[in-house]
């Protein structure tokens, strides 16, 4: 058998030798060398619960009305005066009442009550405020042109109207209106009941008052 002989000298055989042997255990220690452990995910951030909402009003029951609107605010102002020549006709304890009332259609009737309000004679002169805090009938606003009757009532009785009563009225009072100065110049003349026709009262705008309530003047 024959042998070939290597062409390359020994000395760089060797260096070669020791430079593969080396790039061998480079790659042995590269590969043996610890890995970075992996960093955990990231934590998320805490979320933060949303706010609850707003709870809805309640809707009305069946069959139950909804909450009434909030009154408008409107009123008269004014004084319920009475003259010095007529202050003997009112004792103190006598009851007084105002009432509104809408503007008759007809002459001689007497219009829809609207409000009332009760005083003592004592307090005269009186000063008054009227508006829908006073309505007999939450069936509307207080509002419009009405007529207001200030009454010294004898008998306290607001279904009777004794002869001998100071009264006043003024008719087409605006609602709003202030500063009425509303004067007890007349006197009653004849004894009369609310429950049946007018008896010659002897005011103005006043006549038969059928379907009033008991106890509303």
């Amino acid at each position: 058998m024959l042998r070939t002989r290597s062409s390359s000298p020994p000395g760089v055989l060797a260096a070669a030798l020791v430079a593969g042997l080396l790039s061998v255990g480079a790659c042995q220690k590269k590969d043996e060398a610890p890995k970075a452990a992996g960093l955990p995910p990231s934590a998320a951030a805490p979320s933060v619960p949303a706010a609850p909402p707003a709870p809805a009003a309640p809707a009305a029951a069946p069959g139950q009305m909804a909450a009434p609107a909030a009154a408008t605010g409107a009123t008269i102002t004014g004084k319920i005066t009475v003259a010095p020549a007529r202050k003997g006709d009112v004792s103190p304890n006598d009851v007084v009442y105002l009432t509104a009332r809408r503007m008759p259609d007809t002459p001689g009737t007497r219009g829809s009550l609207v409000a009332v309000k009760r005083f003592t004679a004592a307090s005269l002169p009186i000063p008054f405020t009227l508006g829908e805090s006073d309505m007999m009938f939450k069936n509307g606003n207080f509002e419009g042109v009405l007529q207001l009757t200030a009454r010294v009532d004898k008998d306290g009785d607001p279904m009777t109207h004794k002869k001998g009563d100071l009264f006043g009225v003024l008719d087409n009072v605006k609602v709003g209106s202030a500063g009425v100065d509303l004067a007890l110049t007349n006197v009653q003349t004849e004894d009369e009941s609310l429950a049946g026709p007018m008896q010659g009262a002897g005011a103005p705008g006043q006549g038969s008052m059928p379907g009033l309530p008991p106890g509303h003047p």
